[in-house]
């Protein structure tokens, strides 16, 4: 009986996954050169523990914001605002969309090439936060329902970007930034 119910609660979900979908729209509102701004420190907009999104060998990482970078970071993102009030993340460099992946049975962060699907697809999630003029937010993934996190720890290298379930009270590691080119 159980396993009828999971089963069908399963049919169910992936039928309103499916519908949902398929009514994202593809319009794009407005477009925006960004850099797309985390924070691995304890507090917020404490210029120590600032990171910028970029890929590395490694694959997606908040790395260190170079103190030039300080007042619009490295805009290597372009933000595109879509119909309905999502955003998809499009890496300059080399044009791949920022998405949730599925690798051993773990949602994490990767680069793959466009679709706007849901994988593909943030929206703001809860209140955003005012500091040192700009305005953070966390970005939930409407495919995972899990939010973009920066690194744990305030050093040069915080390790891998990462997806994590959203907080209601949202970490300093989820309040992400977009800064663009004044």
């Amino acid at each position: 009986m159980a396993g009828a119910g999971a089963i069908a609660y399963s049919v169910a979900s992936s039928a309103e996954a499916s519908r949902h979908a398929s009514q994202l729209s593809s319009r794009v509102q407005s477009v925006q050169t960004v850099g797309i701004i985390g924070q691995s420190g304890p507090r917020l907009a404490d210029t120590d523990g600032l990171r910028q999104l970029v890929s590395s060998a490694a694959g997606l990482k908040f790395g260190p914001l170079p103190p030039a970078s300080l007042v619009q970071g490295d805009p290597q993102w372009s933000a595109d605002t879509m119909a309905g009030g999502t955003f998809v993340f499009i890496y300059a460099p080399d044009g791949k969309c920022l998405a949730a992946a599925t690798r051993q049975g773990h949602p994490v962060l990767a680069l793959s090439r466009c679709n706007l699907g849901a994988g593909q697809r943030w929206q703001r999630f809860n209140s955003a936060v005012a500091a040192d003029g700009h305005l953070y937010g966390q970005y939930r993934n409407l495919g995972t329902g899990r939010c973009l996190a920066a690194g744990a720890a305030p050093t040069a290298d915080p390790g891998p970007a990462a997806l994590a379930p959203c907080a209601g009270a949202p970490a300093t590691r989820q309040l992400i930034s977009l800064w663009w080119a004044a």
